[in-house]
């Protein structure tokens, strides 16, 4: 039978030797050789008279001298001398968890040792203290624990308590969080007690209770439907399945995309470090924002997916040029965006090849003057979203990359799916009212089209925002217009279309600061009517 090992992480006075007092009286172990391996020197002692006779174990307090470090070696010697049926390890909170952790992925110690439980002793009065001020060491004792108890709660209020369970969420979802109550009995003695947090059952009820009023209320609905003259709500169904099909086909086209784009985030912010980034993009501004105008060529991602990615850019310090360049770029020069085109315009290769360049000259001039119009000290991304409050672990720059591998892999995950839900959300409010726009404009075939060029340009423009078609299939709406307007005009809907429309414009004020994005706005739109005014295409 495999030695099981329980390790206790925290810092000093978070209450670790307590915690394993407190199991020691429990009389959860029975006639067992345990090992309590005390790698602190806190204020409290193991007090191995507290158990109860009647449990026959055998515990045995070791205290590493400083000089010795706990290791593969120092383990295995441990064993050989005790042959111990358990081992409880007191960690020193200011160390890297993880070392203590991978000493019992060693082959050896593999085969013989099996980790039970990780458990995080936390202070829940000074949580968020620690969490601000060391947080590469306290995010990886939350994420690498199985079992996380929370201490001294009796001083918080129910939102600070609240808020502590949130921010552990956001780091380990799937951890077991104890509560620790303490409580006198009726010989006026404390006795510890561990509660579980059982959050799940109260989101499950809530998800429950909100699916039964929306079933009731679709049943309702469309039984007061079937009831009434059908004649006199066709019209009202009719714009209804309109807009409902505009809206879903737009989600299905973008959602992927941004799932992708939050994807090659995390990839970027977990594996690849500043220095490699400092090497892809040249200290010359102009030619790092050549470099990120093509790159779009290997990452088919379209306007939706970008801006998780430039978020990742710019946390690792790359030049703002480029990450502008590269956004505004990336869903024109899409491959899957350029196939569209020629498939949607055949025998016309001025077209493709006019959005193509176009759009790299639009998106470099547009990140050139972004970049020398912003301050140093103007902060791009929005505070909410900034490094401090990234709660992987992995954004620091403490971080090691060459830490454990499925750690990292799981981190991506993690940061995958907080960017894809956080800008995701954004998307389909984007979406929703674009939607809105063009039911309105399907349903009203009798609007003003002006004539002349730089109006029909700012037309389509405005149209290429209001409709917010995803870059990998706006061709195909692009070319429904060519009865309507010039091809000059339609470039417009072609160019600016990827780079502005409703659904980036509201992701964007989710994730950046309100003037960056303005200023961005502006830009584009004086720089590509600028552009596109001068085409002369036929």
């Amino acid at each position: 039978m495999k030695i099981n090992i329980d390790i206790v992480l925290g810092f000093i006075e978070a209450g670790k030797t307590n915690f394993i007092n407190s199991i020691l009286k429990s009389g959860e172990f029975q006639n067992e050789t345990i090992i309590i391996l005390q790698d602190e020197f806190g204020l409290s002692e193991i007090d191995i008279s507290s158990q109860n006779s009647q449990d026959n174990n055998k515990i045995i307090v070791i205290n590493p001298k400083i000089t010795e470090e706990i290791n593969t070696f120092f383990i295995s010697t441990i064993i050989d001398q005790y042959s111990p049926n358990r081992i409880l390890i007191e960690t020193n909170g200011m160390k890297d968890s993880s070392s203590i952790i991978n000493i019992f992925k060693d082959k050896f110690l593999k085969k013989i040792c099996r980790v039970d439980d990780i458990i995080a002793i936390i202070d829940a009065k000074k949580f968020f203290i620690y969490l601000k001020n060391m947080k590469s060491i306290v995010t990886p004792h939350i994420l690498n624990s199985e079992t996380i108890i929370l201490n001294n709660l009796n001083y918080l209020n129910k939102e600070e308590f609240s808020n502590i369970q949130n921010e552990i969420k956001k780091i380990n979802e799937t951890a077991k969080l104890i509560e620790h109550v303490s409580t006198l009995n009726i010989k006026e003695i404390h006795q510890e007690e561990y509660v579980q947090l059982n959050n799940k059952n109260n989101f499950l009820t809530f998800k429950f209770l909100i699916s039964t009023t929306v079933f009731i209320f679709l049943f309702t609905f469309f039984m007061t439907l079937m009831m009434s003259d059908y004649n006199i709500y066709n019209d009202y169904i009719s714009k209804f399945k309109n807009f409902y099909t505009i809206f879903i086909s737009i989600l299905i086209q973008g959602l992927p995309f941004i799932l992708v784009g939050s994807f090659i985030s995390a990839v970027i912010q977990i594996y690849i470090s500043p220095d490699t980034f400092i090497k892809i993009f040249p200290k010359n501004i102009f030619l790092s924002c050549i470099i990120a105008a093509f790159s779009g060529i290997l990452f088919p991602i379209c306007d939706c997916g970008t801006i998780p990615i430039v978020k990742g850019l710019i946390k690792k310090k790359v030049p703002i040029a480029a990450a502008i360049t590269f956004m505004l770029a990336a869903p024109i020069v899409n491959p899957i965006g350029i196939l569209s085109t020629i498939y949607a315009f055949q025998g016309m290769k001025s077209v493709v090849i006019c959005r193509i360049s176009a759009g790299i000259v639009i998106s470099i001039l547009v990140g050139l003057i972004m970049q020398f119009s912003m301050k140093k000290e103007d902060d791009i991304l929005i505070i909410n979203d900034d490094e401090i409050n990234c709660n992987c672990g992995f954004c620091s720059s403490d971080y090691d990359s060459s830490s454990d591998a499925f750690k990292r892999l799981k981190a991506v995950f993690i940061h995958t799916g907080d960017e894809f839900f956080n800008t995701g959300i954004f998307m389909i409010i984007g979406t929703f009212l674009s939607s809105i726009f063009q039911t309105a404009i399907s349903m009203n075939n009798n609007m003003y089209l002006p004539n002349d060029n730089r109006s029909s340009l700012i037309t389509m423009i405005l149209l290429s925002f209001l409709l917010s078609v995803c870059s990998t299939s706006d061709a195909f709406v692009a070319k429904g217009f060519l009865k309507l307007f010039s091809i000059n005009s339609v470039m417009g809907f072609l160019v600016v279309g990827p780079m502005l429309d409703i659904k980036n414009t509201i992701m964007l004020f989710g994730n950046f600061n309100k003037k960056f994005v303005i200023k961005l706005i502006f830009f584009i739109l004086v720089i590509s009517f600028g552009v596109l005014v001068n085409l002369k295409l036929s």
